[in-house]
């Protein structure tokens, strides 16, 4: 018995998605709920940067005198400043993805 040679990843996928078209109102859901998870995490990104500032930071955004003479974020320097990239990507894919 000779076995056919499997095709590739790509192969496979472009065949299944062929004339496999969702309708407009599944298209638009399933990007919305796209579109809502990486919000969801952009949110909880900057939830993490903003307890990072909460103890030198008053409700109103105004800083005490202890962080005017420096901050230093708890989780350190490299993972604030990665949180903050992080933050920038997630914005950046929401703001593309809604502009196609």
């Amino acid at each position: 018995m000779v076995e056919k040679p499997q095709a590739s990843v790509e192969n496979r996928i472009s065949k299944a998605l062929e004339g496999a078209s969702a309708p407009p109102d599944r298209a638009l859901r399933d990007f919305r709920y796209v579109v809502s998870s990486v919000n969801d995490s952009a949110l909880a990104v900057w939830a993490e940067l903003w307890n990072e500032l909460q103890g030198g930071v008053t409700p109103n955004g105004m800083v005490t005198p202890g962080m005017a003479e420096g901050f230093k974020p708890a989780c350190g320097w490299a993972e604030f400043l990665e949180k903050l990239w992080l933050l920038k990507h997630y914005l950046d894919y929401i703001h593309r993805f809604c502009k196609e």
